[in-house]
């Protein structure tokens, strides 16, 4: 994680600031847990206090991703799932930074004030990343009793999400391309054994590719095994053992 200039200085003065979500980090968690850090260490820069900060990265067909700056800022981004309350999830929801302070105010956030105060924190800023139709993350800050998330404070930390809006989008892209190399890899390297194993058959039993394939899913059926595992072992039964099927992509020139 790089950030620069000096975290403190005007927005306007930081065009090379960049948050690396990307770099080592090779899960979603990883990058959630540098996004949290990155975020504490940004924003108490520019309030001059030690702040906490923790986000909750979800993802259609996965389950919520949280990670936290500090162990008691997890277990509060963490409690908002288990008790469908806080303010994270209305800001993904409305697109806009949502503050809980330690005073008086709405109700709907009682449940939530005294998660807070319990874990020794008196206020909460969340903010919203606009990823894209199937994730949603947002970041929540936390600071001190007493503290207060000024307008400034406040734009700050809208600012940050937008540089880390951007980051947390090429991170998913990053480990969805490299998902989607390795399944294709997977895939190429079964059809690599089956191929093989059915110019075995045919050879030994002098048929067509067609009624090789049938033997080798006749046996699948039978064993209840993967087409790709039963071409294995017969690869495996040669006499000298199972010929290297291993997929290597072309060199390039």
């Amino acid at each position: 994680m790089t950030l620069q200039p000096a975290v403190g200085a005007r927005r306007a003065d930081r065009p090379g600031f960049l948050l690396d979500l990307v770099t080592g980090a090779e899960t979603d968690l990883a990058s959630v847990q540098r996004l949290a850090e990155g975020a504490a260490v940004s924003l108490a820069g520019a309030a001059g206090v030690a702040l906490d900060a923790a986000a909750t990265l979800t993802r259609a067909g996965n389950p919520p991703v949280t990670a936290g700056s500090a162990t008691r800022a997890y277990n509060i981004a963490s409690s908002e799932d288990r008790y469908s309350d806080g303010p994270m999830a209305q800001a993904a929801a409305s697109a806009a930074p949502v503050q809980v302070t330690g005073g008086s105010g709405s109700q709907r956030w009682e449940p939530y004030r005294r998660r807070l105060t319990d874990a020794g924190y008196g206020v909460a800023l969340a903010v919203p990343l606009e990823l894209d139709a199937r994730s949603s993350c947002a970041l929540v800050f936390l600071g001190p009793a007493g503290f207060d998330f000024t307008p400034d404070l406040v734009g700050e930390a809208a600012w940050f999400a937008g540089v880390a809006a951007h980051s947390m989008k090429l991170a998913i892209e990053v480990r969805s391309v490299r998902s989607a190399g390795d399944n294709l890899k997977a895939v190429l390297e079964s059809r690599t054994s089956i191929d093989v194993a059915c110019g075995v058959i045919m050879a030994q039993n002098r048929c067509s590719y067609t009624e090789a394939f049938g033997k080798l899913a006749g046996v699948s059926r039978q064993r209840n095994l993967k087409v790709r595992s039963v071409a294995e072992n017969v690869l495996k039964a040669l006499p000298n053992g199972s010929p290297v099927t291993r997929f290597e992509p072309p060199a390039l020139a």
